[in-house]
């Protein structure tokens, strides 16, 4: 039972995950403000129901939720998986479910239509469209429910005064709702097929004149050169192949991020954690002194079952994005460690460069934020849609000015 359970809080979880991913979520300015609403109003109007210890139960427990919401930042890496569904859950409760709840204990008035309406207005603003109706219809189906089971259904027939009131600012409301969120929906679909577009195209241009190139190097006679000038050219040739080589991997791992779409992909295999941080980092295209940079640490191997091309390339994404901020810093190294504690399987890529601002965390895994001048803004949440694919997941920490370290989670690891 308890199985199952924690099967379908993960799947609830990966679909919160998703929309939130796409949406975004104002966990801590939300759960600031609902605590307030619903702490203040408790001593104003105590008088209300005061020998009625449901509302004051529900108050409560809305207080708590959205109290649990705004520290979300502190919890642990293992609870923060859980974060999109709890603020999904804790949106309902707050909203549909107790505005219900309180319009059938105290029958209709105006304040509660007025209510009705701005508990609608603050789903439209935080939620999208999908979100929208599967919260806000769970909400009301609850509110009735429990109000039907705990006999506090009061008289709910609407007055002939406040009828087109009320239809009129319900219809207001819902109009913004299917006009703006899905708009904004719109919008990012159009970005994100631009884009793969974009690139698919770019890749397409860059391939023909690089693999002549390619092959013009590699065909190059330089035996009637003397061996002093023939040294230095197989020096120069060298490093050209493998500028080559590296622009031609960037190609790839840029086709693969905004090529993936998040489906569970049908050349998984068993694969070793150790096996494919060292295949990545002997296919990684390092320049120069970039490899000395990486240090790898293997505590302890384990197995997981996932596709070895995409897990390499969340790899390099990890180790591009650590060099760039090293680079850009001139400071730092990178450490890579596998481990394995108990069932809490891990890969940990740490850099020491410039570390990440802590009010950056929360975007940095969604589609097109970056922090760079010239990034697409794909790389991270490749990386994640990837993982959640493979049944991991990917956390980050950091200390700004000091460190970040994005640690990859598996659920299912032996």
């Amino acid at each position: 039972m308890i199985r199952w359970v924690k099967h379908w809080l993960d799947k609830l979880a990966t679909i919160s995950e998703k929309r939130v991913e796409e949406y975004g979520a104002r966990y801590v300015a939300f759960g600031v403000f609902s605590a307030v609403n619903y702490l203040i109003p408790m001593y104003m109007w105590s008088e209300w129901h005061a020998n009625d210890i449901s509302v004051y139960t529900v108050r409560i427990v809305a207080i708590v939720l959205s109290f649990i919401l705004s520290v979300s930042d502190s919890w642990d890496d293992s609870l923060k998986k859980y974060r999109p569904l709890f603020w999904h859950f804790t949106v309902m409760f707050c909203l549909p479910f107790l505005v219900t709840f309180m319009l059938l204990f105290e029958g209709v008035t105006l304040y509660w239509i007025v209510n009705i309406n701005i508990a609608v207005l603050f789903g439209v603003i935080l939620l999208d469209f999908a979100s929208f109706i599967a919260v806000y219809s769970v909400g009301v189906i609850l509110g009735v429910l429990v109000s039907y089971l705990l006999g506090h259904i009061s008289n709910v027939e609407l007055p002939n005064y406040l009828v087109y009131p009320y239809f009129y600012m319900m219809v207001f409301v819902l109009g913004i709702l299917i006009i703006f969120a899905r708009d904004l929906s719109k919008k990012y679909n159009i970005r994100l097929k631009a884009m793969r577009m974009l690139a698919a195209s770019m890749a397409h241009e860059i391939r023909t004149p690089l693999s002549t190139i390619s092959m013009i190097l590699h065909g190059l006679d330089l035996n009637d050169i003397p061996e002093e000038k023939r040294l230095k050219q197989l020096a120069k040739r060298d490093k050209a192949l493998r500028e080559v080589n590296c622009v031609f991997n960037t190609i790839d791992t840029t086709l693969t991020k905004l090529a993936f779409n998040g489906n569970k992909y049908l050349d998984h295999e068993e694969l070793s954690a150790e096996d494919c941080i060292r295949k990545a980092i002997d296919e990684y295209p390092f320049f120069q002194e970039d490899r000395s940079l990486v240090h790898v640490k293997i505590v302890k191997d384990f197995h997981f079952f996932a596709s070895r091309d995409l897990f390499i390339h969340v790899i390099f994404n990890l180790i591009q994005n650590a060099l760039y901020q090293i680079k850009a810093e001139r400071k730092g190294q990178i450490y890579i460690t596998v481990d394995k504690i108990k069932k809490r399987a891990f890969i940990s890529v740490k850099d020491t460069a410039s570390g990440i601002k802590p009010e950056d965390i929360d975007d940095i895994f969604k589609p097109f934020f970056t922090l760079k001048n010239e990034g697409t803004g794909v790389g991270l949440y490749f990386c994640k849609s990837t993982l959640r694919s493979m049944d991991a997941n990917i956390y980050c920490q950091s200390v700004y000015r000091k460190y970040a370290e994005f640690i990859i989670r598996f659920d299912k690891s032996w």
